[in-house]
């Protein structure tokens, strides 16, 4: 991949894709502010983008978030019923956006993200691996055989993606050294802040995870996820993951088979779960509810 290039014209381009409904970011400035200020702006900005990924480091004020805590149904003296929404720098996700068009565009062109990924990609959804499964057990049931599925939701994904691992990746995709180093800095010394009815708290480190509310974030947690979905037969929409294993009546299986063939199935998936449980260190935990039964995975 070449180096990323910054142009007035691509700064130009996000400033005017802001959202001025949007909330401002940790450093107040709001989105309308950024979007009436083009011409101004786009000469600034394209130059302190090109400096800060030429010398490989994201400015500090760029890498701390304010967390909104939005509650959702049951008690909200629990911290877990609350959904965190977390606002980041402005000028940090232009720049993320430039950053990320380029990246993503040499990913597709050089197919290096799994097919059987279907989640932040142009063009897929999450209908469509639904569609693509579901016709794919259909036609194993429908000539006589059978198919065996499981689910897998690894818990607080995006929060639990280990640098280190993601950052030893990043070469292997071909992606040049002043990028690795940019990305290496944009994921460290991380912080956030609670705010709650205009009341902050400190500022707590982040020391794990791809940051949420970053564009950058999707892509780079496809990255780290990407070499999960060589395990075997395994599709993904982001981190919501199934796993499974069949057979066809073109096997042309006895009745007296069928048990033995039921029971590779079963052997089939066990071994998709240790491969997955191997590449991320993870630990299965089955969870039963009365409407499914689904495997949520934790580390």
């Amino acid at each position: 991949m070449p180096d990323v290039r910054f142009t007035q014209r691509s700064v130009r381009k996000a400033l005017f894709s802001l959202d001025v409904s949007k909330s401002s970011g940790p450093d107040g400035v709001p989105p309308i502010v950024l979007k009436t200020c083009v011409p101004e702006l786009a000469p600034v900005l394209t130059r302190l983008f090109r400096y800060s990924y030429s010398q490989g480091v994201v400015p500090n004020s760029w890498k701390t978030a304010l967390v909104h805590p939005i509650p959702k149904k049951g008690d909200r003296s629990d911290p877990s019923n609350y959904r965190p929404i977390d606002i980041t720098s402005l000028f940090s996700k232009i720049m993320e956006s430039i950053i990320n068009c380029q990246l993503m565009r040499y990913l597709e062109d050089h197919q290096l993200i799994s097919d059987r990924q279907y989640g932040f990609r142009r063009g897929r959804s999450a209908g469509d691996l639904l569609i693509y499964l579901t016709h794919r057990w259909a036609e194993a049931v429908e000539s006589k055989g059978e198919a065996l599925a499981v689910s897998l939701d690894i818990a607080k994904a995006f929060d639990r993606v280990w640098h280190k691992a993601l950052l030893s990746k990043l070469p292997s995709y071909g992606l040049p050294e002043k990028l690795c180093k940019w990305i290496t800095s944009f994921l460290a010394d991380r912080s956030i802040k609670v705010v709650v009815d205009g009341a902050c708290s400190d500022y707590k480190p982040i020391n794990a995870g791809v940051p949420q509310g970053c564009v950058l974030s999707p892509t780079l947690f496809l990255l780290h996820i990407n070499d999960m979905l060589l395990t075997g037969s395994i599709h993904c929409y982001a981190d919501d993951s199934t796993g499974d294993a069949l057979y066809t009546g073109r096997a042309n299986i006895s009745r007296e088979n069928v048990a033995e063939y039921r029971d590779k199935l079963v052997s089939e998936v066990e071994s998709l779960l240790n491969k997955v449980s191997d590449w991320g260190r993870l630990k299965f935990s089955p969870v039963q509810s009365p409407e499914d039964t689904s495997l949520r995975v934790y580390r």
